[in-house]
């Protein structure tokens, strides 16, 4: 006969944190894409993230723009941040902002990201409702006072576009 012993409960805390661990995270689940990815292509029912670099402390944020991306097409899960480093200084370390997002059906949607450095505009929602024209279309004319960006983030106000293509 075999004796059985119980774990003690500094072992069940243990494997209790461990696996209440392994729930955790901040990833939004899926592909990661940056801010040089302009065109993607994903699967219905593939969740997948924007990933833009940020300094909020600094003034320096992204916002999803109007005209939102179809929803129809792509769900819009919500918006998080990370800050690394830094320690005890004001804006100092990186950060990173999410944009995540759920392909829901077969079909191409555009998703526009205001990048503002340095406080440069509120939010996207107060900079693009009052230009509905500016243009969506990489390097073309904008009657935003936001140029459309081709490279990557600089110091300079400026709209991301993204086409998203769900297979």
């Amino acid at each position: 006969m075999t004796k059985r012993t119980r774990p003690t409960r500094p072992v069940l805390a243990a494997v209790a944190g461990v696996l209440l661990l392994a729930g955790c995270g901040t990833s939004g689940a899926g592909t990661e894409y940056g801010a040089e990815e302009r065109s993607i292509t994903v699967d219905k029912g593939e969740e997948f993230t924007l990933k833009v670099p940020a300094n909020p402390a600094l003034g320096q944020n992204w916002y999803l723009a109007e005209p939102k991306p179809d929803a129809d097409v792509l769900e819009y899960r919500g918006k998080r941040e990370e800050t690394e480093g830094g320690g005890d200084l004001i804006g100092a370390g990186d950060g990173t902002q999410f944009f995540d997002f759920t392909a829901l059906k077969p079909g191409r949607a555009t998703i526009r990201l205001l990048h503002c450095p340095m406080a440069q505009c509120h939010s996207g929602t107060e900079s693009a409702k009052p230009y509905p024209k500016a243009s969506i279309t990489p390097g073309g004319p904008s009657e935003s006072p936001f140029p459309t960006a081709t490279g990557t983030p600089t110091d300079r106000a400026a709209f991301f576009v993204y086409t998203v293509t769900v297979n």
